[in-house]
């Protein structure tokens, strides 16, 4: 039985989807041994479905029972190569108590005494590159990719092409439809992520209004926010808490476009090279988390000097007033949906 290499990557689903590109490139280099990789739980199904990985251990954040659980699974299984694309100083300790034959992170300050490879974080690039760094000291093709050119450009609003070797690929065909689909995210994790209600409310009213079939998508929990935008924009249809991550991501494959704020819903039309339009509020395209797709759009109000107020957001907007959300109009959104929809 070969030897495995293990991926930790227990972010949010967002930064999980950003990973593919690493994930595949680590079953390039090294075929025939298994790839594992740690997330968080209710996440990594669809790395299997889409033979990104051979096996998927999944922990709660906040029950150290799943850590201990996951450790124990860990153990029976020959580690060669462990990768903790994570940033977090729990995933760095959670790596020490590993035994593998070698352990690459990146640079921190407890990483000197847990890695054998300390790798430099590269704040400019845009996250998909940023993770695809754990590879440099390991991938000759990797670390000539990495360090033959900048990335800061790629996080500008005119959202350059996406370079092809750290792409997503390859990408589902889209079945046929004889009406156009469009799936709206109106959810966020964070609060000051969300688009207001009244916009995507209006929105949907005049994508509805052109004939286009609408589904108001998410999360379970974002399921009574769907319902409300339903009530004025009647034509819409509810589909949120319908579907797992794993069966989102497969039926965005066949939609023309989808709208939501900046959250993981973008990443997956992103990696299905659907059409997307993604909503930034507090965060901005510096921090590096762009639509990952050549088919992709940003709205955000660039005037604010307030912007970017962290690194995710917030429950509410530190300044009490959430400006940077309620300046962007219904109208902005559906112009940039109607270009997308008929390029």
């Amino acid at each position: 039985m070969p030897k495995s290499n293990l991926v930790i990557q227990t972010a949010f689903l967002g930064d999980l989807i950003l990973a593919v590109p690493t994930l595949r490139r680590i079953k390039n280099i090294l075929p025939e041994e298994p790839l594992i990789v740690l997330c968080k739980k209710g996440l990594g199904q669809f790395l299997i479905q889409q033979k990104i990985a051979d096996q998927i251990i999944e922990i709660e954040k906040s029950n150290s029972e799943s850590y201990s659980r996951a450790l124990s699974l860990i153990s029976q299984i020959e580690v060669r190569n462990l990768y903790c694309i994570h940033r977090s100083i729990r995933s760095a300790f959670f790596s020490a108590r590993i035994k593998a034959d070698k352990k690459i992170g990146f640079s921190s300050v407890v990483g000197f005494f847990i890695f054998d490879d300390l790798i430099d974080f590269r704040p400019a690039a845009p996250e998909a590159i940023r993770q695809f760094g754990i590879l440099e000291t390991s991938d000759e093709k990797t670390f000539h990719e990495l360090n033959t050119k900048e990335f800061e450009y790629l996080n500008t609003s005119d959202l350059k092409e996406v370079p092809d070797f750290f792409s997503f690929k390859p990408v589902t065909a889209k079945k046929p439809s004889l009406k156009k689909k469009i799936a709206i995210f109106p959810g966020s994790v964070w609060a000051t992520k969300k688009w207001t209600q009244d916009g995507f409310t209006e929105l949907a009213r005049l994508l509805t209004a052109d004939n286009y079939q609408v589904d108001l998508m998410g999360a379970e929990s974002e399921k009574k926010l769907c319902e409300e935008i339903a009530v004025k924009a009647i034509q819409a249809n509810v589909l949120a808490g319908k579907f797992s991550v794993s069966e989102t991501l497969t039926a965005l494959a066949d939609y023309d476009l989808v709208i939501a704020n900046d959250s993981a819903p973008t990443h997956m039309a992103a990696y299905n090279n659907t059409p997307v339009i993604s909503i930034f509020g507090p965060t901005t395209l510096r921090q590096g988390f762009r639509p990952w797709s050549n088919n992709s759009r940003v709205i955000e109000n660039k005037e604010l000097s307030c912007r970017p107020c962290g690194r995710h957001g917030h429950n509410e907007c530190p300044l009490k007033h959430h400006n940077c959300m309620i300046s962007i109009t219904a109208t902005e959104v559906y112009l940039q949906a109607v270009k997308l929809l008929q390029s």
